[in-house]
């Protein structure tokens, strides 16, 4: 996902309608929704799944939405942490460097197919131990620090104001993160994400 779109989705007025052409569906819909009075949220979701299953969706990624389905009972997810947990870790709104960058969104995309906020991405098996690594070396602690509500202004759902509630809200989904990325890897399992 560009970072100009995931940007302009936090602040929740996506693309300006004169640059309409040039945006994902995503932000189509998103306008539209909004100038009728309709709001959406943004749940980010994770799936752990063998490296066989996640080369073969590689090769067939029209088949995204049976496979979310047939495991809708292991996804994980964080609820509308997702953006903040990632301003935690890379202080960025959508980019970053090193595995840390690469738990929320993924890695690369799985095929073009729309699975609710544009495609899934993934992360093969082989990286997913250093996604676990890096989560479990960073600290609440050090988080708490990096917590700025001010320069989080961008960042979806901007609920910063609330302070300390708000942090704990995303340390408990971090939480959340860290078990389901220390149990991939020990299961040697890929990891696909994405918005719904």
């Amino acid at each position: 996902m560009a970072a100009s779109c995931v940007n302009a989705m936090a602040v929740g007025d996506c693309c300006a309608l004169s640059s309409l052409p040039a945006c994902p569906p995503l932000c189509y819909r998103r306008v539209l929704l909004q100038r009728i009075g309709v709001t959406m949220s943004m749940i980010g979701s994770f799936l752990a799944l063998p490296q066989t299953e996640l080369a073969a969706l590689r090769d067939e990624p029209e088949r995204i939405h049976d496979v979310l389905d047939s495991h809708e009972n292991d996804v994980v997810d964080v609820d509308k942490a997702w953006h903040g947990i990632h301003f935690l870790l890379t202080g960025t709104v959508a980019a970053g460097a090193g595995p840390l960058a690469n738990v929320v969104f993924g890695r690369v995309p799985v095929g073009d197919e729309d699975v609710g906020y544009g495609p899934a991405m993934a992360t093969d098996a082989a990286d997913v131990p250093a996604i676990a690594a890096a989560l479990a070396s960073v600290t609440d602690e050090t988080l708490r620090t990096r917590f700025a509500p001010d320069a989080m202004a961008e960042i979806y759902p901007n609920i910063w104001d609330e302070g300390d509630e708000a942090l704990d809200y995303l340390l408990e989904n971090l939480d959340t993160l860290r078990t389901f990325y220390r149990d991939a890897a020990a299961g040697g399992l890929a990891v696909i994400t994405w918005l719904n």
